[in-house]
């Protein structure tokens, strides 16, 4: 029963996302393509051979040798993007800066023939978190597909694993981990060649002096006592949990009642 109803719940979020109008679409497409299979929430496989990788987005990983060990929501991601396309499908292609990543994996935001960008529809329905890692082009406006999404505690959203960490609450076992951590901005100074931005009493971001500018809009007296979501690998060094930052996607100022 709960499968069944699982099936259905997909159908519907893929049904109403599907009348959606894509906003994140771009002047030109670089390639047509024919899916060979899925591969998980935010990788494909086309039938040429290669393998694609969606810009802006991190599903769940499914872990295939132990399921049992997959992160929550990883399963149902996959079986959402089933939903949506399906091998044989024709699928367009846009890409960034980069066009592969350090696996030899294509990089590319995907549509399908009808303009639903498959990105937006994983972010929208919860089955994905935006992440910036080289390419960003459509970073803001898959930034703002995922706050709905969040703010509405679809998906993954609604699930404790998925929940922001507290910055005067970090333990060791957080470290070495990519994190979102909530906390209140309580100063900064520049050291040497890194800014430092204090949020709560023991984290720290740094931000590297050739990074500075690209966070000049909210680097003002102003951010001081602001409640921010900052995202990053985390570390442990000199008494104090740090994060480097080098770009304005890993932190988010949040509204405060």
């Amino acid at each position: 029963m709960k499968q069944i109803m699982l099936a259905c719940l997909l159908m519907i979020a893929a049904q109403t996302s599907a009348a959606e109008v894509s906003k994140c679409i771009p002047t030109q497409f670089d390639e047509t393509v024919t899916l060979a299979y899925i591969n998980d929430g935010d990788t494909i496989t086309l039938t040429d051979g290669r393998t694609v990788r969606l810009i802006g987005i991190d599903s769940p990983e499914i872990d295939f040798q132990f399921t049992n060990l997959s992160q929550p929501y990883a399963n149902e991601a996959k079986q959402f993007l089933s939903s949506v396309i399906q091998p044989g499908q024709t699928l367009q292609l846009a890409f960034d800066k980069k066009r592969l990543d350090p696996f030899g994996r294509t990089l590319a935001y995907v549509y399908t023939t009808e303009l639903q960008h498959l990105q937006e529809l994983m972010l929208a329905n919860g089955f994905a978190k935006a992440r910036v890692y080289q390419n960003d082009y459509f970073w803001q406006c898959l930034a703002s597909v995922e706050q709905l999404a969040r703010d509405n505690r679809l998906g993954l959203w609604g699930h404790k694993s998925y929940q922001p960490l507290v910055a005067d609450s970090l333990k060791r076992e957080d470290t070495h981990l990519w994190q979102e951590i909530r906390g209140v901005v309580t100063g900064y100074e520049r050291k040497s060649q890194v800014l430092e931005l204090n949020i709560g009493e023991n984290l720290v971001m740094m931000i590297s002096q050739q990074d500075i500018g690209k966070f000049s809009n909210i680097l003002t007296l102003e951010l001081l006592q602001k409640t921010v979501l900052v995202r990053g690998k985390l570390y442990f060094s000199y008494g104090k949990y740090r994060l480097n930052t080098q770009h304005l996607s890993q932190i988010t100022i949040e509204n405060t009642p």
